[in-house]
C-alpha cells in the first residue's frame, strides 16, 4: 500500500495483549482514515448501548492517508470514541507531531479495548509495542508526564497523555499531544482515564512510500503557494492570543488585531505561523487581546495551567467563569480542584445535550471548533468538506483553500489510487452518514 501504512495495531488491555491487524485497502478507499475510518471502526465493534466510561468502549487513535507526507498540514489523527456526558461518538482531530510518528512507527491506527488493571503506558517504536507500568506517572501533570516519557523511551520520542483530570474521569478532560496540542471539546481524556491508561507513547524512524513522489510534492507546492494568498495565511505571523470557536468557514476580511501567542508550529504546517480571521457566527472569546506584558503572561500561564492538568481551556474556563462568587478561589487554584474530580456545573451547561461530532484543535492558546451539521447547499458542501479533510488528516484551516479536486489529487499521488472529486464527495457522505449512524 501506498500512502497507509496497511497495520493496525489493537491493544486488550484487560489481558495485556498486542496484536497487529491488517487495514483493508477497500475500507481504507471507503473511509479514508482519520474521522471516517475511526467511525466506521468504532461502528463495527461497540453498540450503541455501551456506556462511555466502560470497558467495552474503544478508543481508538487513527491517522490518515496524508498523514507525514508532503501535504501541507499533513500531521494530523483523530481520537474516536464514545464520550461523557452524553454518549455520542465524538472524533477529535489534533495536530502537532505524534499522528506523524505513529506513521513513521508503521500503523495506521491503535485499537484500544478494556481496561487495565493498574495504570499502563503503551510504547511503540518501529513496528514493536509494549505495555508498561504507569503506576509512577499516577496523578502527574501532563508537562511532567510527558519529560518522564521522554526520558524513559527515547529523546526523539512524541508523547500524547492525560493529566489529573483525566484520570479522575472528568467531562472536560482532553488528551494532550506533544505538549502543546489537545483533543477537546467532547471528554477523551475520561475514556482514557477510564482504562487506566496514562499515555501512548510513539517514536518512528521508518519512512513509508508513497505512489508518485514527485506529483505529490508538486501538487504539495502549489497548494502551499495558493495558502499564501488566503486571508488565513496572507499577514505571515506568528499564531495569536485567542480562543476562538467558529461556526463558518468563511473568513471575515477585518480581522481584529491579534497578538503573537505561539513559537513553534506543527507537522508540516503550511498556514498557522500566519494570522486568520474568524467565521461568520462567531463566537470569539478573547484570551490575550488587549493585554498589557504582564496580563499576557499572566493568562498564558492561566492557559497553560489548565492545559497541563488535562483540562479543556475553553471549557473549563466558562465553567468556573459562569459560577461567579458562588466558589471562592482563584480560576487556577479551582482548575485545580476540578481535575481532582471537584464538580462544578455552571447554569448554562446543566442541560448541555449537544452533539459533537468533531473536537476542537487546541494549540497553545487557540481553539477552532467548525460546526458540522448535515443542512442542505453550503452547510451540506461544508460538512463534506470537514468530513474529507478530517479523514485524510488535513487541517481544518486548509478549508478556506482548498476544495475537493486538489484533495484528489493529492490523495491519488500519495495512494495511488485515482480518486476524483466526485469520488471524495461520495466519500464525505458516507462518512457523515456512517458517523450518524454511531451516535
Amino acid at each position: 500500500m501506498f500512502g497507509w501504512r496497511g497495520q493496525l495495531l489493537r491493544v486488550d488491555l484487560d489481558n495485556g495483549s498486542i496484536t497487529k491487524e491488517p487495514l483493508s485497502l477497500d475500507v481504507a478507499r471507503e473511509y479514508l482514515g482519520g474521522r471516517g475510518l475511526g467511525a466506521y471502526l468504532h461502528g463495527e465493534e461497540v453498540p450503541g448501548s455501551i456506556a462511555p466510561l466502560s470497558a467495552e468502549n474503544h478508543l481508538i487513535f487513527i491517522t490518515g492517508p496524508l498523514t507525514g507526507t508532503l501535504a501541507p498540514n499533513g500531521g494530523r489523527y483523530t481520537v474516536v470514541t464514545r464520550t461523557p456526558p452524553t454518549g455520542e461518538v465524538s472524533a477529535a482531530s489534533i495536530s502537532g507531531k505524534w499522528g506523524s510518528e505513529l506513521k513513521f512507527a508503521g500503523f495506521d491506527g491503535i485499537i484500544i479495548e478494556g481496561k487495565a488493571a493498574e495504570p499502563v503506558y503503551l510504547w511503540i517504536k518501529n513496528g514493536k509495542a509494549e505495555l508498561r507500568s504507569a503506576a509512577h506517572l499516577a496523578g502527574r501533570t501532563v508537562s511532567d508526564t510527558t519529560e518522564a516519557l521522554i526520558g524513559e523511551t527515547d529523546a526523539r520520542a512524541v508523547v500524547a497523555c492525560i493529566g489529573p483530570a483525566g484520570e479522575n474521569e472528568v467531562n472536560c478532560s482532553v488528551i494532550v499531544s506533544d505538549y502543546f496540542s489537545a483533543a477537546g471539546g467532547c471528554g477523551a481524556g475520561a475514556v482514557m482515564g477510564s482504562k487506566n491508561l496514562k499515555a501512548v507513547v510513539v517514536c518512528g524512524t521508518e519512512g513509508f512510500r508513497v505512489a508518485d513522489r514527485d506529483k505529490l510534492l508538486k501538487s504539495a507546492n502549489e497548494l502551499r503557494s495558493h495558502m499564501k494568498t488566503r486571508p488565513i495565511a496572507a499577514k505571515g505571523s506568528l499564531l495569536h492570543d485567542s480562543v476562538l470557536v467558529a461556526d463558518s468557514m468563511t473568513w471575515d476580511p477585518e480581522p481584529p488585531e491579534l497578538k503573537h501567542a505561539r513559537t513553534r508550529g506543527c507537522f508540516s504546517c503550511a498556514t498557522c505561523f500566519s494570522s486568520f480571521t474568524y467565521g461568520d457566527g462567531k463566537e470569539y472569546l478573547p484570551l490575550l487581546a488587549g493585554a498589557t506584558p504582564f496580563e499576557l503572561g499572566e493568562r498564558m500561564k492561566e492557559y497553560r495551567h489548565f492545559l497541563d492538568l488535562g483540562l479543556d481551556y475553553a471549557a473549563a474556563k466558562s465553567v468556573l467563569t459562569s459560577l461567579g462568587k458562588e466558589v471562592e478561589g482563584s480560576h487556577t487554584e479551582l482548575a485545580r480542584k476540578m481535575a481532582d474530580g471537584q464538580e462544578f456545573v455552571s447554569k448554562e451547561n446543566r442541560s448541555n445535550g449537544q452533539n459533537i461530532d468533531r473536537g476542537p484543535c487546541m494549540v497553545a492558546g487557540y481553539a477552532i471548533v467548525p460546526k458540522i451539521t448535515a443542512g442542505n447547499g453550503q452547510d451540506e458542501a461544508l460538512t463534506i468538506l470537514m468530513s474529507v479533510l478530517d479523514s485524510v488528516s488535513l487541517c481544518p484551516f486548509l478549508a478556506s483553500g482548498i476544495g475537493l479536486e486538489k484533495i484528489a489529487e493529492l490523495l491519488t499521488h500519495a495512494t495511488g489510487v485515482p480518486f476524483t472529486p466526485d469520488e471524495m464527495a461520495q466519500a464525505g457522505q458516507r462518512i457523515s452518514w456512517v458517523f450518524r449512524q454511531t451516535v
